[in-house]
């Protein structure tokens, strides 16, 4: 049986995901646009895994249901984040099911498969490639059986966020990004944003987990095998050689559709390079470590990456592409 201090720590957890299941209950919708919110639970899931084993799912699903109880005891039957459908009716089950997956089954199916000795890589594809296609597919079905102009409902958010982000601007005395000239501007950019979203909540999900499980690694004792178990360097990661077929696909798409379709070639894009951008940073942390460079100048070195983000950041992206050919690790592949 557990150790009572397993025991104690696995309770705490369970409670933190339990706060962490009420605040993105509450938040609804707009919980999927918080990246924090796949930090917070990757973090919990993989620790109180990690602590137990499978029985955990137990500890999770008790605390994920009464995050559900207690809001919606407590919620009145004000929640913003389901845009004014009644609580318990189908929106509001249909997101409640797809945060489950999203946040809580996700990083549960990659510990398990890490528990089994998987590789990193295919355990983190495999559940973020069933749960989205599942989160996609009951999206595009209500969408369709309610007969949903996305058009319109992307031109209508877009309009009642920027009306908020203008009054928030005049509020703290910023009149300039109130003007009707900014709210255009500011309403423009946010409907672009919706239309490439499928591809940021993929992002948000893939390198959560991969961050998360690195993050865990790094502060567990090396006796722990959960962490320690599987003999993979980070560092000489790749991806295969055929996934460069999906960026060239999303270009394809992109210059040969039309209209709204053209998005779905962004969308192909942006996701492949979410992939190459993270090979590219594995290149970079390989050279840091292999050359002995202090930590300090390592932070100093990713955060003039993010400060300086667009140009160096593409760099980082095609030295991964490039590293298809280059092999700049030298790394011997099967």
């Amino acid at each position: 049986m557990f150790k009572s201090k397993t025991i104690i720590l696995s309770l705490m957890l369970s409670f933190l995901l339990f706060l962490f299941a009420v605040n993105s209950i509450f938040e609804g919708a707009y919980s999927f646009i918080n990246p924090f919110f796949y930090i917070y639970y990757g973090i919990t899931v993989m620790l109180l895994f990690s602590l137990i084993g499978p029985v955990s799912s137990v500890s999770i699903f008790l605390s994920f249901a009464a995050g559900i109880a207690f809001s919606i005891y407590y919620g009145g039957g004000n929640f913003d984040g389901y845009f004014n459908h009644p609580v318990l009716g189908r929106f509001f089950i249909s997101l409640i099911v797809i945060q489950f997956l999203v946040f809580i089954g996700i990083p549960y199916a990659f510990s398990f498969l890490i528990s089994k000795g998987s590789g990193i890589a295919s355990s983190i594809y495999f559940p973020v490639a069933i749960v989205f296609i599942l989160f996609f597919s009951l999206s595009a079905v209500y969408i369709y059986t309610h007969g949903i102009d996305i058009i319109s409902l992307i031109n209508h958010f877009s309009v009642v966020i920027t009306k908020k982000i203008a009054v928030t601007y005049a509020q703290m005395g910023m009149k300039y990004f109130a003007t009707v000239k900014m709210r255009d501007l500011i309403s423009e950019m946010l409907k672009v944003i919706f239309l490439l979203l499928p591809a940021f909540l993929i992002i948000f999900s893939w390198i959560s987990i991969w961050l998360s499980f690195i993050f865990l690694k790094k502060i567990s004792k090396k006796t722990n095998l959960f962490f320690y178990g599987i003999k993979e360097n980070l560092l000489l990661w790749r991806s295969s050689d055929y996934f460069l077929l999906l960026p060239i696909t999303g270009i394809i798409i992109s210059i040969f559709s039309v209209g709204i379709f053209k998005y779905i070639g962004y969308n192909i894009i942006l996701l492949s390079s979410s992939v190459y951008l993270i090979q590219g940073l594995t290149i970079l942390s390989f050279f840091l470590n292999k050359f002995n460079i202090n930590i300090f100048l390592r932070i100093l070195g990713y955060a003039i990456i993010f400060i300086f983000s667009n140009p160096i950041i593409i760099f980082i992206i095609l030295t991964g592409i490039f590293d298809m050919w280059f092999n700049f690790r030298k790394i011997e592949t099967k």
